[in-house]
C-alpha cells in the first residue's frame, strides 16, 4: 500500500519521465542510445537530472506547509505539515533518495 500526501505519488514518476524525456532528446538530436552505449554518461546525466528535477519539483510544491488544528487539553494547537509526501518523506527528498540507491547499485555493479 502506498501512503502519500497530495501530489507525493508523483515523485516517483518525475524521476523516471525526466529520464525518458532526457534518453528520447539525446536519441533523437544525438544518435546516442541510453542503454546500448558504451559511455557511462548519458545514463549517469539523466537519472542526476532527474533527481534535481524531482528535488526541485518538490520543493516548489512543498513551498507553503498545510496548517492543521490539533485540539489539546490546553487549547487548539496549529501543526504546520508539508502537502506533498511519499511514505511520510516529503517530495523533494525522495529525488535525493532515489539518486543514492542509484549511485549505490552503480558501485555495487562496478565492483564485480
Amino acid at each position: 500500500m502506498i501512503f502519500y500526501r497530495g501530489l507525493g505519488f508523483l515523485a516517483l514518476f518525475f524521476f523516471v519521465a525526466t529520464a525518458v524525456v532526457v534518453g528520447s532528446i539525446l536519441n533523437w538530436v544525438f544518435g546516442i542510445d541510453l542503454l546500448a552505449t558504451e559511455a557511462w554518461w548519458p545514463l549517469h546525466s539523466a537519472f542526476l537530472l532527474g533527481a534535481i528535477v524531482t528535488f526541485a519539483l518538490g520543493r516548489y510544491l512543498n513551498r507553503n506547509p498545510a496548517e492543521e488544528t490539533i485540539y489539546e487539553k490546553t487549547g487548539p494547537v496549529t501543526v504546520l505539515r508539508p502537502r506533498h509526501t511519499l511514505y511520510f518523506i516529503r517530495m523533494e527528498y525522495w529525488g535525493l533518495i532515489i539518486l543514492a540507491i542509484y549511485v549505490v547499485a552503480v558501485a555495487k555493479h562496478q565492483l564485480k
